[in-house]
């Protein structure tokens, strides 16, 4: 599932606190499957916890269901999209990795942007997260931008209040030894 070494034994019982509004957010989401608005996207400071209650979902999915999803940081999907442009690095085509992704029951989007917004990445993303939207495929979408700094296009898809669920995060970075009860 691409789950980070970091991530790969997380739950949601380990995000405090347990009546918090993103845990319970997220813990609705990966209850029932497919979830009945496919499209959740995370959003708020460095270090609010959004990656680990990301990875649960794909582990409760995996879990409760048997969906088996991957998780892409956005940088390293460019990166694999950039060497699959390159004609002398290809081992596999755009259109490959594309449908690849179109195909993964429950596909998780890291630090959406974080990257350099190129004109060629924003319509990458955006052609990605454009067909799972089209085709109500679960997505789950982080993010340490706010939705109104998203490009426009993809605003639009992760705002739609009928299949997306936004989930801002607020507290200090947990990384840098702030209390976990923080919310």
């Amino acid at each position: 599932m691409r789950i980070p070494a970091r991530y790969r034994s997380v739950t949601f019982d380990q995000w405090v606190p347990a009546n918090g509004t993103p845990r319970v957010r997220c813990q609705s989401y990966a209850a029932s499957w497919p979830p009945e608005r496919p499209l959740l996207f995370l959003t708020g400071e460095k270090g609010t916890g959004k990656t680990h209650l990301a990875c649960a979902i794909l582990r409760a999915a995996w879990e409760r269901h048997g969906v088996r999803g991957q998780f892409w940081p956005v940088i390293d999907l460019l990166d694999r999209l950039r060497r699959a442009s390159d004609p002398d690095r290809a081992t596999e085509t755009v259109d490959d990795v594309q449908e690849q992704l179109l195909r993964v029951p429950l596909l998780v989007l890291d630090d959406l942007g974080a990257h350099r917004g190129t004109e060629w990445a924003e319509e990458r993303l955006f052609a990605l997260i454009d067909a799972r939207y089209r085709d109500g495929l679960p997505l789950v979408v982080t993010s340490n931008v706010g939705l109104l700094d998203v490009a426009p296009r993809v605003r639009s898809r992760l705002a739609d209040a009928q299949v997306s669920t936004v989930v801002p995060f607020a507290g200090p970075d947990r990384r840098m030894g702030a209390p976990r009860d923080a919310a």
